[in-house]
């Protein structure tokens, strides 16, 4: 993943994920490995929550869905400037900001 190249999207536009796509299987742990990295990354980058929650409920996985994993990451990789940044301050005031788009 060292020398992949970054994207500019955690997913492709219209990915579908299938249960049972015909691709070829690959090792489970693995896949669960890096979408429980990706789960713990979710609290500093909201950004990619819609794409590791679709990743998330998939058991038996395949190279389609390992593929769409390793994008998430490589997504990470070309945006690590992008985060939540907590800072300690004295007087609590909580301002929220949202886009209605």
């Amino acid at each position: 993943m060292e020398n992949s190249k970054p994207m500019s999207t955690p997913m492709f536009q219209k990915l579908m994920l299938c249960k049972e796509d015909g691709a070829e299987k690959v090792n489970e742990a693995e896949f669960r490995s890096l979408v429980g990295c990706l789960m713990c990354l979710v609290t500093t980058r909201p950004n990619i929550l819609q794409a590791v929650s679709l990743l998330s409920k998939f058991k038996h996985v395949s190279k389609v869905h390992l593929q769409a994993d390793k994008r998430v990451l490589r997504y990470v990789k070309g945006t690590l400037d992008y985060g939540v940044r907590f800072k300690y301050d004295q007087e609590f005031n909580f301002h929220g900001f949202f886009d209605s788009d």
